[in-house]
């Protein structure tokens, strides 16, 4: 003989139970996105601290020059390696200095030599004092693209042949 299961039978411990989890789980989905931080706050280490500050990702106004510095630097790495793809950066800058850097994409390889060349940029003094972060991508592209799809991509982004520097 099978024992069926029946709400009659719970007992107010149950109840209690199951109450205070569909209260929970209410509470989580409505509390949730109220105290969630309106400002995306980014970390980087530095030197062996951890710095936290707000992401920017306007380096094209507070680093002169980026994708000239960056396409003179990265040229050898396109005809080294020949790969098309994006490169996530993450560049903290103190007093105009690049003090840290991320990077990740394509491959480990290129990633470094993103890396390397980051950590060489020259920016120049900045508008604002202490330690800004900024994220980036740098884009690897076929030169040899055909002319409506580097008209698309052109569209959607602008910067240079071969080593484009985006949002």
């Amino acid at each position: 003989m099978s024992i069926r299961y029946s709400i009659a039978q719970r007992t107010p411990s149950l109840n209690s139970l199951f109450a205070g989890l569909a209260c929970a789980i209410s509470l989580t989905l409505t509390a949730g996105p109220a105290l969630a931080q309106t400002e995306e706050m980014g970390r980087v280490e530095i030197s062996g601290r951890v710095v936290e500050a707000p992401i920017r990702y306007d380096v094209h106004a507070n680093c002169q020059g980026i994708e000239d510095q960056l396409q003179s630097a990265l040229d050898l790495t396109w005809l080294r390696e020949g790969r098309y793809g994006e490169v996530k950066v993450q560049l903290a800058l103190e007093n105009g200095e690049v003090s840290g850097v991320e990077a990740k994409g394509i491959s480990n390889i290129v990633a470094r030599q993103v890396r390397n060349a980051v950590n060489r940029l020259d920016c120049g003094p900045q508008s604002t004092s202490g330690t800004q972060i900024y994220s980036f991508s740098v884009d690897f592209i076929d030169p040899a693209m055909p002319a409506s799809a580097a008209q698309y991509a052109k569209a959607k982004r602008t910067g240079t042949r071969i080593a484009l520097v985006s949002r």
